[in-house]
């Protein structure tokens, strides 16, 4: 009797020591499945919030509750620009030319401010308030506002130039009528520098523009250093970053302030830059200058020994300061 037993049992220890069993195997099939999906998941939501903290950042909150008037008693005046592009809104501050005693000094020429990402009208990242009274001290009116992505405007997305410069040409046909504008200058900081750039190489009311720490062309910044903002490695998120941001503006994040002034004409431009900036290469302000030349306008530039991305004014003041209004007093006249 237990020889007819041992065949079957033979078997039976055969099973249970070779093949696993199918169960076994479609388990851990499904769990890898399940692993791949969730870091699927995982790195889709990982970047696309991402992606919408790049193009859409904290908004940096204005700190002078009095607006200008708290710098050397600057009068002013508040101005809006209503339903731009739908129900957004773009604020901000005309502040004309006077003494320090607020009273004003009759005066044609103003200085319009484009603000850096992350920024807004009041540019405290480099004192902007004191550059804009020493503007103001010094014979010129001033205009500076939020994009609709920043400060108190309403609207959302700063993206980089692209949509500010639209902006910006809002700005200067609203504030032309408004404040009856002759002589116009545009000064731009950082990614604030290529609408005032492109819009200052398009509107022909534009005398001059000054663009300290600027970019050559947004693509190709972002092709090579969206990781830097992203905090994401660059292989596996930029490209599905940049894709989204494209979707979440609503067109192609795609600037170019070297192919503007190589096609710009009858302007004048100065370009500054701190020569220790970690964001954009101080060299590119010579090319900058050396295409908007070669295009017959006239440009200078100027490269602060020892100072870092858009800090110019601050850690170079009275050199800065300098360079500026004696640029602004020659080529606006």
């Amino acid at each position: 009797m237990s020889k007819k037993l041992s065949p079957a049992i033979s078997v039976k220890k055969r099973d249970s020591e070779g093949k696993k069993p199918k169960n076994t195997v479609k388990t851990v099939v499904i769990c890898c499945v399940a692993v791949i999906l969730l870091l699927t998941v995982a790195w889709a939501v990982t970047g696309a919030v991402s992606a919408k903290i790049v193009l859409d950042p904290p908004r940096r909150e204005l700190v002078y509750t009095d607006g200008p008037n708290e710098i050397d008693d600057m009068v002013y005046e508040f101005f809006e620009i209503k339903d731009f592009h739908g129900s957004d809104n773009i604020v901000g501050w005309w502040i004309p030319a006077q003494d320090y005693n607020g009273e004003y000094t009759e005066s044609n020429k103003t200085v319009i401010m484009s603000h850096n990402y992350q920024s807004n009208r009041e540019m405290t990242e480099f004192d902007g308030m004191f550059l804009i009274a020493d503007l103001v001290h010094a014979g010129y009116n001033v205009i500076t506002f939020d994009y609709t992505g920043s400060g108190n405007s309403k609207g959302s997305n700063y993206t980089f130039g692209v949509q500010e410069k639209d902006e910006l040409l809002a700005v200067i046909d609203y504030t032309s009528e408004k404040y009856d504008l002759d002589k116009i200058a545009l000064m731009g900081f950082a990614f604030g520098s290529a609408p005032a750039i492109c819009a200052g190489c398009e509107d022909e009311r534009v005398d001059v523009i000054i663009a300290d720490s600027p970019y050559l062309d947004l693509k190709s910044y972002l092709d090579e250093n969206l990781s830097v903002w992203s905090e994401l490695p660059d292989v596996l998120f930029s490209s599905y970053i940049r894709t989204l941001m494209n979707a979440y503006a609503g067109e192609e994040l795609d600037i170019s302030p070297l192919s503007a002034v190589s096609s710009a004409e009858n302007k004048k431009f100065l370009f500054l830059h701190g020569e220790n900036d970690n964001i954009f290469p101080y060299q590119n302000t010579s090319t900058l200058a050396r295409s908007a030349t070669e295009a017959g306008n006239i440009a200078e530039y100027y490269v602060f020994p020892g100072v870092g991305h858009c800090l110019g004014y601050i850690y170079a003041e009275d050199n800065y300061l300098a360079t500026v209004l004696s640029f602004l007093s020659e080529h606006m006249k």
